[in-house]
């Protein structure tokens, strides 16, 4: 007794009648009339169809798509059989078959179908690669009338599902042919997957792009900003990891593209599906003010450096911190919330005071002695220098803190505090996009006190962001709080501008320190429009003073601290040389 598969009876197509070999090829053995016979089977086809519709719809599909042609009676005792020695006789079988493999996935079974299993088997992988197939639904037609070479086209349907667009349907055609010894087989052409391919030509579905996600740091413009590449910023990091946005994620869609085999090149776009983005998806993550070339520079300027280091820059126009760097990576950030004496950089703030208030102009003989004494605390210089008949300006360039404490007498002792506060916005409610101090100038309770805070000693803290903002305001006249998100809201603004000809005067005098001061020698061979004011900040206890120095560039302004320096030219000049010289 042969299994069912065998005892199957096939008829090929009525309208191929001239490819079927009509003899009655099945084992019956006359033990009744074929009526009963047929009887019989029939209850079994039912039987197995209702167990089938348990199963599933999804396999029903396949199933039918793998069952062969339906097997009319042909004459009074036979049926016409569609499979000889298990050689297929009927074209739309054989192209059934073909589809059923095909939407099985089976590539090798379905390439053994066609008159070139190889390259079929590898048509189709690529196929379902470059279109990102998750599932397929082949149908086949009815077969059309033989042409005169033999072969017989018979027309499919294709119903792909695709990876994160959806469904896309198309027709196609297969060829199917005799060949010798093996019955009807497909005939093998680039165009049988889809019909518009070649032999140098694939499919590529372009699907929807979702946004990059992750809590990723990110510079103005939309570049990441990875731990790896910019290690200074980890302390920024986790300040803004709270306000990390999520992505923007694709809605089902995309396009179905025919591209050049070699290169990737679209050819043409064969089919849209769903709802296809045209603008670019918003990334995720934290969209900051940060320049990555600048913050690149930043990172480079204080990169194999064993000291203590805090870097700051903004950009002069806007506000925009633009840089930021702490060395080393892991330690606090000494950039924001330093609370730190500035030494004479501060002296831009207590120059713009004296001319606001009429008490000096760059040209005055003041005078730089050696000493000075202010409410009984003598004065002097750094490295002893002196200038007796030196103008404002060179005691500006020289950083001459008697200059200064001689000068404080002519200001009250809130003064200063007033105008740090009122036109460099010192100690305001800054909203930066992390927490920050924001520095601070008090006023001055006695003349000692007085002195020591126009030259950055005394009751002065900042940092260099405060600092970095003090020389941009200096430069432009008006303060522009510094922030490190693109949308940072309620931003603080300063009672009042710097008067036109005070901030022209400042600028006069930065340019003299490079010119003609304490950072002629770090910073001389940079060319523009360069500005600074350099620093050496007493911190007590017995340790070694820190360096300072803060510069400006175009429309960048950058201030750099270094713990234990010394000086600030020759400790901190050489990193702002650095950083500024890669802003350009």
């Amino acid at each position: 007794m042969r299994d069912a598969e065998h005892d199957r009876n096939y008829q090929d197509d009525g309208e191929h009648g001239g490819y079927a070999d009509h003899g009655y090829d099945g084992d019956y053995d006359g033990d009744g009339d074929y009526e009963n016979e047929h009887r019989r089977r029939s209850g079994w086809v039912f039987l197995g169809l209702a167990l089938l519709l348990v199963v599933g719809t999804g396999y029903g599909a396949y199933s039918f798509l793998k069952q062969d042609d339906p097997s009319p009676t042909t004459n009074a005792g036979s049926t016409a059989s569609a499979t000889a020695g298990g050689v297929e006789q009927s074209p739309r079988n054989a192209a059934r078959r073909f589809l059923a493999e095909w939407q099985a996935g089976d590539w090798s079974a379905a390439g053994a179908l066609t008159s070139d299993p190889s390259a079929a088997g590898a048509a189709l992988v690529g196929l379902d690669d470059g279109l990102r197939v998750g599932s397929r639904r082949l149908t086949v037609g009815e077969a059309q009338p033989q042409r005169p070479d033999g072969s017989v086209p018979v027309p499919f349907e294709a119903r792909l599902t695709l990876k994160g667009a959806g469904e896309w349907t198309y027709t196609g055609s297969l060829t199917v042919a005799k060949a010798p010894g093996r019955g009807y087989l497909v005939g093998w052409a680039p165009s049988v997957p889809h019909p518009e391919l070649t032999a140098t030509t694939r499919l590529k579905l372009a699907p929807n792009q979702s946004g990059a996600g992750g809590d990723v740091l990110r510079a103005k413009g939309g570049a990441a900003l990875s731990p790896t590449e910019y290690p200074s910023l980890a302390a920024i990091r986790t300040g803004l990891a709270s306000k990390a946005r999520p992505a923007e994620q694709a809605a089902t869609g995309g396009t179905v593209l025919l591209v050049d085999a070699a290169t990737g090149a679209t050819v043409g776009q064969l089919a849209t599906i769903g709802e296809v983005r045209t603008a670019p998806p918003t990334d995720g993550g934290v969209q900051t003010t940060l320049d990555a070339k600048l913050q690149a520079a930043a990172e480079q300027a204080v990169r194999g450096e064993s000291r203590t280091i805090s870097l700051a820059a903004v950009r002069i126009s806007t506000g925009e911190i633009v840089a930021v760097a702490n060395n080393p990576a892991g330690g606090p950030n000494n950039a924001f919330l330093g609370t730190t004496p500035p030494g004479s950089t501060l002296k831009i703030v207590s120059a713009a005071t004296l001319l606001t208030k009429g008490a000096v102009d760059l040209d005055d003989k003041v005078g730089c002695p050696e000493s000075a004494n202010a409410g009984g605390m003598r004065f002097t210089n750094s490295e002893g220098r002196a200038f007796p008949e030196g103008t404002f300006k060179l005691a500006f360039a020289q950083s001459c803190n008697t200059t200064m404490a001689n000068l404080s007498g002519k200001l009250t002792g809130a003064d200063l505090s007033t105008i740090a506060h009122d036109c460099f916005g010192i100690g305001g409610n800054w909203k930066t996009g992390i927490v920050s101090f924001d520095g601070r100038v008090p006023a001055a309770t006695d003349d000692t006190m007085k002195a020591a805070n126009m030259i950055g000693q005394g009751q002065v803290q900042m940092n260099p962001l405060t600092m970095a903002s003090v020389v941009a305001t200096a430069k432009s006249g008006t303060f522009r709080q510094p922030h490190l998100l693109v949308d940072q809201e309620d931003l603080w603004r300063a009672p009042r501008e710097l008067a036109p000809a005070v901030s022209s005067r400042l600028r006069t005098l930065m340019r003299s320190v490079v010119t003609e001061g304490t950072a002629r020698e770090s910073l001389g061979g940079l060319g523009g429009d360069v500005g600074a004011k350099t620093g050496t900040a007493e911190v007590g206890g017995g340790k070694p003073n820190n360096g300072w120095m803060v510069a400006y560039r175009g429309d960048i302004a950058v201030a750099v601290w270094v713990e234990g320096g010394i000086t600030g030219g020759r400790s901190a000049g050489p990193i702002v040389k650095s950083f500024l010289g890669a802003a350009g």
